[in-house]
Order: structure tokens, then C-alpha cells, then sequence
């Protein structure tokens, strides 16, 4: 089959490397790269982005709708 110009017969680049990963090689977890840094961003204060990783714990008491 020949390529036309409506169809060219390339195969982009992440395409082409996601074929290269040999089969045993785990897939690559997004949501653990998109974790927090230790370092705070340069426009936050350190004080800021410490306030931003402390975990919030909900009260029971809150009044919270039931699904």
C-alpha cells in the first residue's frame, strides 16, 4: 500500500517509543510523578507550601451530604 498525502505512513514519536518498552517493563505511574516536591516553588513561600502538604482531617461533626 502506498502512503497518500491524506494518510502519511509515519508513526509519531511517543507512539514509537511506547512500542520500543520491552513487555516487562512496568508502565510508567502519572500520578506518582505528579506527587508533591519537597522543595517549595520559587513564587511560594516555604511556610506557604508547608501549609499545602499537611493532610486536613475532616470533622464528623461536620455536616456532610449523604449519597
Amino acid at each position: 500500500m502506498q502512503p497518500t498525502p491524506e494518510l502519511p505512513d509515519e508513526v509519531p514519536v511517543a507512539d514509537a517509543v511506547e512500542q520500543l518498552r520491552e513487555r516487562s517493563e512496568a508502565p510508567i505511574d502519572e500520578e506518582a510523578a505528579a506527587g508533591p516536591s519537597d522543595n517549595p516553588p520559587l513564587e511560594v513561600s516555604p511556610a506557604d507550601w508547608q501549609e499545602q502538604l499537611e493532610t486536613v482531617e475532616l470533622d464528623p461533626d461536620d455536616d456532610l451530604p449523604d449519597d
